[in-house]
């Protein structure tokens, strides 16, 4: 089996993480799979974005969820991680179907919530998808979030889904059943053939994050996938 090498949060290692640039990086580099995190704005549009606040990766401060996307296309969401991406800016959910579609580039996206409705977000992705030209066949959804996954489910996109969780438990195995995913995504840390043997005998796929050393994972050649800020170290 090869094991699919899938850029984590595009190439967050070298570029600033859920930016565009950061998603060519990965294309460059010949992936076929990416990850981001999704969240809504104020307007509700959903934005790339991992952490519900700006604070650590623009050169303002506060939650996406209380800027609109107007406001925060005024931002620098590249200059934190060097002078050279400077004046990046925060990319749309729609923007980057775009460019996967255009590129033919997979992409797995994971949506964050804390406060948000589960039912609100999902109805925003869903209106998302469908005005877009993508194959759904690029697509993989996923979400800490059991909630979310529910929605999801409910909604039957035909987009295959992916439950995320530290390491693999009851709670998980019964939103794996209940929403048919497609995959499991875990810490590496906390993977054991147990597991593994577990999630095979259900047919689920096994992907995991968040894997910067090769050497690092004894299971690397065990499991569907990898998400990793340094693609470069497992393609050379």
């Amino acid at each position: 089996m090869s094991t699919i090498i899938a850029g984590h949060r595009g190439v967050a290692g070298t570029h600033p993480e859920n930016t565009l640039v950061s998603i060519q990086a990965a294309k460059q580099l010949g992936l076929n799979w990416v990850e981001v995190d999704v969240q809504p704005t104020k307007d509700g549009v959903l934005v790339v974005g991992h952490d519900h606040t700006i604070n650590r990766c623009s050169n303002s401060k506060g939650r996406i969820d209380e800027f609109t996307l107007e406001e925060l296309r005024q931002f620098d969401f590249g200059s934190w991680k060097a002078s050279q991406f400077k004046d990046e800016k925060i990319m749309t959910l729609d923007e980057l179907l775009q460019y996967c579609h255009e590129n033919s580039l997979n992409l797995n996206i994971e949506v964050k919530v804390d406060r948000h409705d589960a039912e609100y977000v999902v109805s925003l992705l869903s209106a998302q998808f469908q005005a877009s030209d993508i194959n759904p066949n690029q697509l993989l959804i996923s979400s800490f979030s059991r909630e979310i996954m529910l929605a999801l489910f409910q909604a039957n996109l035909g987009i295959r889904l992916g439950v995320l969780g530290n390491r693999l438990n009851n709670r998980l195995l019964s939103t794996i059943e209940q929403v048919k995913a497609f995959s499991c995504h875990l810490n590496y840390r906390w993977l054991t053939q147990k597991h593994i043997r577990i999630l095979r005998e259900r047919g689920v796929e096994i992907w995991c994050y968040t894997v910067n050393n090769p050497k690092s994972f004894k299971h690397l050649q065990q499991v569907d996938a990898i998400f990793t800020d340094y693609p470069q170290r497992f393609t050379d």
